[in-house]
């Protein structure tokens, strides 16, 4: 989880560059989409609430499709 709250805070970094800021993103919605084992439930929920749409539409997607716990 410490991993992907260092993403989120360059992906909100402002002062980022932003074709760093685009490559975070567009990698965790590549491996939400295809690797969606890779994260734990908690993870994706967290994934889900993101600010920028790509993650969130990513992550309630996999959310849909897991088991409920």
């Amino acid at each position: 989880m410490s991993t992907l709250e260092a993403l989120h805070a360059i992906v909100n970094d402002q002062t980022a560059p932003q074709i760093i800021r685009d490559h975070i993103v567009d990698s965790l919605q590549f491996a939400l989409r295809n690797h969606p084992g890779y994260f734990t439930r908690k993870e994706i929920q967290w994934l889900a609430q993101w600010d920028d749409t790509r993650i969130p539409i990513a992550a309630a997607k996999v959310l849909n499709e897991m088991k409920p716990a």
